[in-house]
């Protein structure tokens, strides 16, 4: 079996994702079951989640996983097949997800890996979802939500990057479940049409084409209650002008400051947060394991019932994983990124 491997060759600088340059595909001998060690399975890694938090991994700096140096393969989450095992945890055939290197094959500890089906097979929608409403993102924006947002019936919930993976489904949540009035900001009237038609946001700000502040004013006269933070930078302190007593503000991410190489942008706003007696928290999902099930149990319903639309911006072969990247933080993507490992052959 021939084994592509996506490996970082240098560091990103101001030129990247513009000029995206700094990874390359190599062809690898593939691993075998015969090399096993107790403990380990040899996986084929099958649909790969592109995240923004991507570009902080390769900048070198520790977070909390380990960076991406030039000359490491990269990493992220991915659902897999076992195709051997000298695990207890885990038999040929299952499923899993976890957080894999960017090759089509590779021997991992079983430690590493979670189950998510034994038995027949999926189809790419599954696997796409595992990634996007009932994986990462879904449970992303439903624990930033319900564990630091705690939006009440009736609120007024504001969205940054509100067509985005996490965005998206922020949004929906926050209308259909939480029962809240739910202003979305995105860039683009497209974007923004998005938003408002598809998930059903009372309304959109579209950043690049609208005065922030002026909008808010007009829309949400009395502040803000939740905000829900994609962005970080000038438009999160912007939004901390138009909290209102005892907001929430739930710190998700902050793409505005990820391809920074200046001075990163200072918030001038925080004195707010003492005035109006507000909280801005950051979190990680896998903080709260406790929620993983309700949360995957709400989504999946909103899923069945047709509450809840997604949209999936599909890179076709792992060699395609670096362009998925650039595009996302680029803001070109159309919905949740994800890389479908072995690109279709064209039907002859």
């Amino acid at each position: 079996m021939s084994n592509l491997q996506v490996q970082l060759v240098k560091k990103p600088d101001a030129k990247y994702p513009r000029v995206n340059d700094i990874f390359q595909v190599k062809t690898v001998s593939s691993p075998n079951g015969n090399e096993l060690k107790d403990g380990e399975v040899l996986l084929e890694n099958l649909y790969f989640s592109i995240d923004a938090a991507m570009r902080v991994w390769i900048s070198g700096a520790k977070t909390y996983v380990d960076p991406v140096l030039p000359g490491n393969t990269m990493f992220g989450q991915a659902v897999s097949k076992v195709l051997a095992s000298k695990s207890e945890k885990f038999q040929k055939g299952d499923y899993v997800i976890g957080l894999v290197n960017w090759t089509l094959y590779q021997i991992i500890s079983d430690t590493k890996l979670h189950l998510v089906k034994r038995g027949g097979d999926i189809d790419d929608l599954t696997g796409y979802s595992l990634l996007g409403p009932l994986g990462i993102s879904g449970l992303t924006a439903y624990i930033g939500l319900e564990a630091i947002g705690k939006p009440k019936e009736g609120e007024t919930v504001v969205v940054s990057a509100a067509a985005g993976a996490v965005g998206e489904i922020a949004v929906q949540l926050a209308k259909t479940y939480f029962k809240c009035k739910v202003i979305g900001i995105a860039g683009g009237p497209e974007k923004c049409d998005y938003v408002k038609k598809q998930l059903g946001a009372h309304d959109c700000i579209d950043y690049k084409n609208e005065n922030l502040s002026k909008r808010l004013r007009e829309l949400i006269p009395n502040g803000i209650h939740v905000y829900f933070d994609n962005v970080g930078g000038e438009m999160l302190d912007e939004i901390l002008m138009h909290i209102t007593d005892h907001t929430r503000i739930v710190l998700c991410g902050a793409i505005a400051t990820y391809n920074q190489t200046a001075e990163p942008y200072k918030i001038k706003n925080y004195p707010r947060l003492i005035i109006k007696r507000a909280v801005m928290q950051g979190f990680l999902y896998f903080d709260h394991p406790e929620l993983f099930k309700p949360g995957q149990a709400t989504i999946s319903q909103m899923l069945k019932q047709g509450q809840m639309k997604i949209r999936y911006d599909v890179q076709n072969g792992l060699e395609q994983a670096p362009n998925g990247l650039a595009k996302l933080l680029l803001g070109q993507n159309q919905g949740k990124v994800v890389v479908k490992a072995k690109s279709e052959q064209p039907k002859l």
